[in-house]
C-alpha cells in the first residue's frame, strides 16, 4: 500500500504543471458557471404556438392611405399573448404607426387595439404584437385588423401572404375583399419560466465538472496513445454539441440536410425539368426547417422545437426544391444519410433525423480521426490539434459534408506519410487500394483539393520494386482517384452549369473566367492584396472564432492556445520525429499543395462569388483551408528546434482538454443567452 501510495505522489510530483492547470481552470469553470446562473434559473419567456400560418409567396403591397386587412383564425389553445408578423420595410428607414385591433368572432367585442410603431419594424423579421393574456381561447375564432393610418406611398411597410388557401381555418379580407390566400402569421402563448430550476442547475453544472475531473485521468492514463486521448476529449464535447447546437444554426447546415436526405432516398443527381434544376423533396421537410431556423437569436427557443419534434415526414406530399449543396458528391453523405434512414424507420420525425444524422457524422468523424491518429508516424500532436479545432468539432456534430472531408483529408496525409516513414518496406497492392480508397473522398469532396493526391510523390522510390513498378502503382492511384470524379461531374454536369446567383446575381462565373485570363497580373495582385488583408482573419476563423449562424464567439483564449500549440508543434520535433529521415523534396512538396489549393480556391470563389474584375476576393471562409493546414504546418519544421520535454503530450493534453470545456461552455451560456 505504501508503494502504491509513494508512486502516486510520484506523479502528482512529476506532472505538477498539469495538475495546477487542472485546479486553476476546474476554479474558472467553476466561477464562470456560477456567475451566468440567470441565464438558467431566471424565468425566461417559452413560446407555444396557438395557431400559424407559414406559408408565403408574394406580398400585400405597400399598406397605403386607409387600407384594412384583417386576418382570422382558430386557437388551439387556451392561452395567448402574443401575435407575430413579419413585416417588410423595403429597407427603408419608416416613420409614422399602423393600428392593429384583435377582436373575437363570436361576441364582436374589441379585445385589444394599439399602434404599430413603423420604426420598430426591422425588415423581414417578426415584429411581436403583446396584450395581456386572453384565456379559455381553444376552439374560438378570432380576427385580428390592421389599418394603414394614412401613409403615404414610399414611407410604409408590407406583409407576406400566401397565394394558395394553405390555412382553411380562416379568412384574409382585404378592404372587404376576400383572398384565397392567407397572411403570414403566429399566435403564441407565452409562458415565464426558468430553463432550469436551482437543484437540477447545480446537479448539471457537478456533471459537467466530474466528467471535466474524471477526463483529465483519462488522459493521464493514455498520455502515450494519443488515439486514445483523442477520444476522451472528443467524445464528450461531441456529444454535447450534436445536442445543444439549435437545429439548422450551424453554417450551411440547412443545404446538407436537405442533401443527406436525396441520397437517404438514392436522388444522386439533380432533376432537369421543365420547373428548373432540383429534386422533390419531401414538404414536411421543409415545413420543419422553416419552423426552427432563425429563430434563436434571443436565446434557444426549446418549446419551438419541441413542437417540431411532432410533425411528420409525409413523404407522399413533395415539392420541387433546388438545393445547391446537390452538387456535392453522395459519398460524403453516407453517415448523415444512414442517419436520415434510421431516423425514418424508426420514428418518422423529420427533426429527430436531423439529430441521428448529426450523431452518425460525428460517429464517422471520430473514427476517421482516430484511425488517422493511430497509423500516422510523425508530428502525431499536430494531427491530434487539427482534429480538436473547435471549427473541426463543430462541423463533426453537424451534417456538414466538410465533417467528412476535414477527417479525410487528416487520414489521406496520415497514411501517406505513414507509408512514406513507417514500417512499410514496399509499397504492396494492398497499400494502393486503400489509398485509392482515401483518395476517393479527396477527389469527390470538392475540385479545389485535387492537388492533395500529388502526395503521393511523398513515398521514395527505395519503397516500390523499382521504378517501373513506382510509376505504374502512382498512375493506377491517379486514374482510381480521378475516373469517379471524372464519372460524377459527367453525370452532374448541369447542376455545375447553373451558377449560384444567391449572394451576388451579378456574378458571370464565363465573364470572370475571360477576365482572369486576359488579365493575369491584375488577378495575382488582387490574390495577394485578399491574402494580405484577410488573411489573418481566415487564419484565426479556421480555427473557429465563430462556427455558427448566430455568431456564437469561442473565448480568445481558447483560439490563441490552439494557434499557438500548432505554431509550436509545426516548428518543433521530438525524438520519434527525428528518428524518420526526410528528403529536401518534402517540403517542397507540402509548398507546392499547399499554394496549389489555396489558388484554386481563391479562384474558385472569385469566379463563382463576385463581380467580374472585383479588386480583392469576397466569401473566402477559414474553414475551407482546414483539409489543408497541415502542409502549413508541416513545412515549417525545423529539425534543430527539438522538444526536449520527454513527457510533453500530457500537457498538450490537459491545455487543449481545458479549452474545449471552457468552448463548451461558453457556447452553452451564449446559445441560452
Amino acid at each position: 500500500m505504501n508503494g502504491v501510495k509513494k508512486k502516486q505522489l510520484l506523479n502528482i510530483k512529476n506532472d505538477w504543471l498539469e495538475w495546477l492547470i487542472t485546479a486553476v481552470v476546474f476554479f474558472l469553470l467553476s466561477l464562470y458557471i456560477y456567475e451566468n446562473r440567470a441565464t438558467f434559473i431566471v424565468p425566461k419567456e417559452f413560446e407555444h404556438t396557438v395557431a400559424v400560418q407559414k406559408k408565403s409567396d408574394m406580398t400585400i403591397g405597400e399598406i397605403t392611405g386607409n387600407l384594412n386587412i384583417s386576418q382570422s383564425f382558430i386557437a388551439k389553445k387556451d392561452d395567448f399573448s402574443r401575435i407575430k408578423i413579419p413585416f417588410g420595410t423595403y429597407n427603408r428607414q419608416l416613420q409614422g404607426s399602423f393600428s392593429f385591433e384583435l377582436r373575437d368572432l363570436a361576441s364582436g367585442k374589441t379585445i385589444v387595439k394599439r399602434d404599430i410603431n413603423l420604426t420598430e419594424l426591422q425588415d423581414g423579421l417578426d415584429f411581436n404584437i403583446d396584450f395581456p393574456v386572453i384565456h379559455n381561447a381553444k376552439g374560438q375564432k378570432f380576427k385580428f385588423i390592421i389599418a394603414g393610418g394614412g401613409q403615404q406611398p414610399g414611407n410604409t411597410a408590407t406583409i407576406w401572404r400566401s397565394s394558395a388557401d394553405n390555412y382553411k381555418q380562416g379568412q384574409l379580407i382585404i378592404n372587404g375583399k376576400k383572398f384565397s390566400g392567407d397572411l403570414h402569421f403566429k399566435v403564441m402563448g407565452v409562458e415565464l419560466k426558468p430553463l432550469l430550476s436551482k437543484p437540477m442547475f447545480v446537479v448539471v453544472g457537478m456533471i459537467i465538472l466530474l466528467l471535466y475531473l474524471l477526463s483529465i485521468f483519462g488522459l493521464r492514463h493514455y498520455k502515450n496513445e494519443i488515439h486514445k486521448a483523442f477520444l476522451v476529449t472528443a467524445i464528450p464535447i461531441g456529444l454535447a454539441f450534436v445536442v445543444i447546437i439549435p437545429p439548422f444554426d450551424q453554417l450551411d447546415e440547412l443545404e446538407h440536410y436537405y442533401r443527406a436526405f436525396e441520397v437517404s432516398e438514392g436522388k444522386f443527381v439533380n432533376q432537369n425539368i421543365e420547373q428548373g434544376l432540383g429534386n422533390y423533396l419531401p414538404a414536411s421537410l421543409v415545413d420543419t426547417v422553416y419552423d426552427v431556423r432563425y429563430i434563436h437569436q434571443s436565446g434557444y427557443k426549446y418549446s419551438i422545437v419541441k413542437e417540431a419534434f411532432h410533425n411528420k415526414l409525409q413523404p407522399e406530399n413533395r415539392i420541387f426544391f433546388r438545393n445547391y449543396a446537390s452538387s456535392y458528391a453522395p459519398l460524403i453523405y453516407i453517415p448523415q444519410a444512414l442517419g436520415m434512414i434510421l431516423g425514418r424507420f424508426l420514428f418518422d420525425s423529420p427533426l429527430l433525423m436531423m439529430y441521428l444524422g448529426r450523431l452518425l457524422n460525428f460517429a464517422a468523424y471520430t473514427a476517421i480521426v482516430y484511425a488517422a491518429l493511430r497509423v500516422v508516424p510523425v508530428k502525431k500532436t499536430l494531427f491530434y490539434l487539427l482534429a480538436l479545432l473547435p471549427m473541426s468539432m463543430i462541423h463533426a456534430a453537424s451534417l456538414s459534408a466538410d465533417s467528412i472531408i476535414n477527417s479525410t483529408a487528416l487520414l489521406f496525409v496520415a497514411y501517406i506519410l505513414y507509408l512514406a516513414y513507417g514500417t512499410v518496406e514496399q509499397i504492396r497492392n494492398k497499400h494502393l487500394f486503400i489509398t485509392i480508397g482515401i483518395g476517393l473522398f479527396i477527389a469527390l469532396a470538392k475540385i479545389v483539393y485535387i492537388p492533395m493526391l500529388l502526395l503521393f510523390f511523398l513515398i521514395p522510390f527505395r519503397k516500390f520494386k523499382d521504378k517501373k513498378d513506382y510509376w505504374k502503382k502512382f498512375f493506377l492511384f491517379i486514374i482510381g482517384c480521378v475516373i469517379p470524379f471524372v464519372i460524377w461531374n459527367l453525370m452532374n454536369v448541369a447542376n455545375l452549369s447553373v451558377p449560384d446567383l444567391r449572394a451576388n446575381p451579378g456574378v458571370s462565373p464565363r465573364g470572370q473566367v475571360v477576365f482572369v485570363l486576359t488579365h493575369p497580373l491584375y488577378y495575382i495582385k488582387t490574390v495577394l492584396v485578399t491574402i494580405l488583408s484577410l488573411g489573418p482573419s481566415e487564419l484565426v476563423a479556421l480555427v473557429g472564432k465563430v462556427a455558427a449562424n448566430y455568431q456564437y464567439a469561442a473565448p480568445s483564449i481558447v483560439i490563441y492556445s490552439f494557434l499557438f500549440l500548432m505554431l509550436l508543434f509545426g516548428l518543433m520535433n521530438d525524438d520519434n520525429d527525428l528518428k524518420i529521415k526526410t528528403r529536401k523534396t518534402d517540403k517542397f512538396i507540402y509548398v507546392i499543395i499547399l499554394l496549389a489549393v489555396m489558388l484554386l480556391i481563391y479562384t474558385a470563389l472569385y469566379v463563382g462569388y463576385n463581380p467580374v474584375g472585383n479588386s480583392i476576393i469576397w466569401g473566402i471562409q477559414g474553414r475551407y483551408f482546414i483539409p489543408i493546414a497541415v502542409f502549413l504546418f508541416l513545412s515549417i519544421s525545423n529539425d534543430q528546434i527539438l522538444n526536449k520535454k520527454k513527457d510533453s503530450n500530457l500537457l498538450v493534453f490537459t491545455i487543449i482538454h481545458c479549452c474545449m470545456y471552457a468552448l463548451l461552455l461558453s457556447y452553452l451560456v451564449q446559445i441560452n443567452g
